[in-house]
């Protein structure tokens, strides 16, 4: 995952290519969530039927804090509060 930030003129400008990442150099990340308190983001790795979760520290950057395993092979989506 990327981080990116918003400029005064609402532009996009990328902070940090690999933010968080369930494995360097592999895909699998299908859907993404943050807590409603912006504390924590959490993906759905799909390829290893996973649970991720992340911290959301100063500047956006996180810190990995747990993954959980024994997803179904249909996950699709995610939903945070």
């Amino acid at each position: 995952m990327s981080c990116y930030e918003i400029d005064a003129d609402r532009s996009l400008r990328l902070h940090e290519p690999v933010a968080g990442s369930t494995g360097q150099g592999e895909k699998g990340i299908r859907d993404e969530a943050i807590s409603g308190d912006g504390r924590y983001l959490y993906a759905i790795d799909a390829d290893a039927q996973r649970l991720c979760g992340w911290a959301v520290g100063q500047g956006g950057r996180l810190r990995p804090v747990g993954e959980f395993g024994g997803g179904p092979n249909t996950v699709a989506g995610l939903a945070a509060s």
